[in-house]
């Protein structure tokens, strides 16, 4: 949740379905109380204390009718220039096709349509003095506010609209455009399934509301709807984060716009753990020759999880040893005699005993 505020995105890693399920309503339910006490935050550093949920809702819908709903406002014409002009800007730049004008306007209402979600406003607009400065100023503080990154809205936006025209192919660009325009920013009712073992099937098919900055991704998701999950992650917008089975731990990108994976389930094999961290270890990735990418590997102190967590480390240390990673240079000597390597004596005798096997 502290990086979904700073912005990120973030991939979470569950082994279970209902884990998945379980993690993607709390979650959801945390960014709906966190964007409320965000939005009190910056009323008050404004001067504007005590504001309730229902002024912070009205302040918001009031941002929404003068940028978005209405067509005639400044507000909304201030907008529209901008990303028109940010689109444009990126077509201008060695352009070697024509790209047609509804697509020009697709990526525009794709972009507007995000910004829109209230969760975004609360985060990025200056609701907090929007309405002591002009509409232009408006947006552009919104576009020019950083991510935990320090990455703009402005240049996420840029550098989608410079890989949507510069690096995909026709088929590619209609996958993104489908993936980003059908990917819901309101509400999404889902089920709770399997509260209990003595629950009701009344109670097991109880639908619960969840923002679309979380979604999930199972073996019981459409494989259609894994591939655009999958596109619309790559993307700026939703959703800000994935909550994944194994189905997506392998075989698929998700680097492009995210550097963070928190495996909530640990894999008794290191090397599943590493596949899973490779979705968004990749050519072209968000941390390339600029950030770090963050793995956590979080666990239950005293309990298998513990135990689990250990056990995979000392495999993985283990593998480093035996694949001469990190370690290399403490286990080869210096000179060219052609001795063996240092091993570790518990290694050589389970060796030997291998060997005889």
């Amino acid at each position: 949740m502290d990086l979904w505020e700073q912005g990120e995105k973030v991939l979470v890693f569950a082994f279970y379905r209902q884990t998945c399920r379980a993690l993607r309503i709390h979650i959801s339910k945390e960014i709906d109380r966190r964007s409320y006490a965000l939005a009190r935050r910056r009323l008050a550093d404004a001067g504007q204390t005590g504001v309730g949920d229902e002024a912070i809702d009205e302040l918001v819908a009031k941002v929404q009718r003068s940028y978005f709903n209405d067509v005639k406002t400044t507000g909304r014409q201030a907008l529209d220039e901008e990303l028109s002009r940010l689109v444009n800007a990126k077509l201008a730049e060695n352009r070697s096709e024509a790209i047609p004008a509804f697509i020009i306007e697709n990526l525009v209402d794709i972009m507007r349509r995000f910004l829109r979600v209230w969760t975004t406003l609360v985060r990025a607009f200056p609701v907090n003095q929007h309405e002591d400065i002009s509409p232009e100023r408006a947006v552009q503080l919104m576009l020019d506010h950083v991510d935990g990154s320090q990455v703009s809205w402005r240049e996420k936006f840029g550098n989608f609209i410079d890989f949507f025209v510069h690096r995909c192919s026709s088929a590619e660009r209609e996958g993104f455009l489908d993936a980003t325009s059908r990917t819901t920013t309101g509400a999404i009712y889902v089920k709770i399934d399997g509260l209990s073992a003595t629950s009701s099937s009344d109670e097991r098919d109880e639908l619960t509301k969840t923002l679309a900055n979380v979604q999930e991704a199972t073996g019981q998701t459409d494989r259609d709807q894994r591939t655009r999950l999958m596109r619309a992650f790559n993307t700026p917008f939703f959703p800000d984060i994935l909550v994944c089975s194994e189905v997506m731990g392998e075989g698929v990108d998700l680097h492009r716009y995210c550097r963070y994976v928190i495996h909530h389930d640990l894999a008794w094999n290191p090397s599943q753990i590493e596949q899973r961290t490779g979705r968004v270890d990749r050519l072209g990735c968000k941390a390339e020759n600029r950030h770090s990418i963050h793995v956590y590997l979080p666990y239950v102190a005293g309990a298998s999880d513990e135990r689990q967590f250990r056990v995979m480390r000392d495999r993985e240390q283990w593998f480093r040893i035996v694949m001469g990673q990190d370690e290399v240079t403490k286990l080869i000597p210096n000179d060219d005699s052609g001795c063996r390597p240092n091993l570790p004596e518990q290694f050589v005798e389970q060796l030997s005993f291998n060997l005889e096997i």
